[in-house]
């Protein structure tokens, strides 16, 4: 079952439409702002066909259980936190790695935090699609994907995507998986089982 991430911006239906022709079996709504509508939008779109899920992603405080999951970018106190789902975009903190080593925005500390509490390390299909410097996103996944299986981390891969045509078919985001390490029984696991 593939359940997808992606960030509308009022352009639900026209995800689901192409979820739905990439074979896609639902999707996670992922807002970046707190509005009551959201929720509301995400239910009445959910059928038995096509599920439909909502998520929020916290800068700060960790809101109230109103959405299916919460999302963050990653602070470290937001590894600290049982509450937070599945953080994403650790790789787009930094602007420069250090002159020995990769500012991934991950290490040992905060995996064994993430196993601790149960958080989804997620990977970005779009983080590498829109990026500037790909190598250097994809250098710093690559460092995340060894981190993660070192400390035995469950992992994710989705699209993100922020408009319909940046949604990727299930199988492409294998792949994806497999060029960041990740073996293809686990990137089939990491894009496959869901829901989260």
């Amino acid at each position: 079952m593939f359940i997808d991430v992606a960030i509308p911006s009022g352009n639900e239906e026209e995800f689901i439409e192409r979820a739905k022709k990439l074979g896609t079996n639902g999707i996670i709504f992922l807002y970046e702002k707190d509005k009551k509508e959201n929720v509301e939008k995400v239910k009445k779109l959910n059928s038995k066909d096509f599920q439909v899920y909502s998520a929020i992603l916290v800068k700060d405080k960790v809101s109230k259980k109103k959405y299916d999951f919460i999302f963050s970018k990653g602070s470290r106190a937001h590894f600290e936190n049982k509450n937070i789902d599945v953080i994403f975009g650790l790789e787009e903190q930094f602007k420069k790695d250090n002159y020995h080593y990769r500012n991934s925005g991950l290490n040992h500390v905060l995996c064994v935090l993430a196993k601790e509490k149960k958080i989804i390390i997620a990977f970005s299909f779009n983080s590498v699609l829109n990026a500037k410097d790909k190598g250097l996103i994809l250098g710093r996944m690559m460092q995340n994907v060894k981190l993660c299986k070192k400390y035995k981390v469950k992992t994710m891969i989705a699209s993100f995507a922020r408009k319909p045509s940046e949604s990727r078919f299930w199988k492409d985001l294998i792949s994806f998986g497999v060029v960041l390490g990740i073996n293809p029984k686990e990137a089939k696991e990491a894009v496959l089982n869901r829901k989260v």
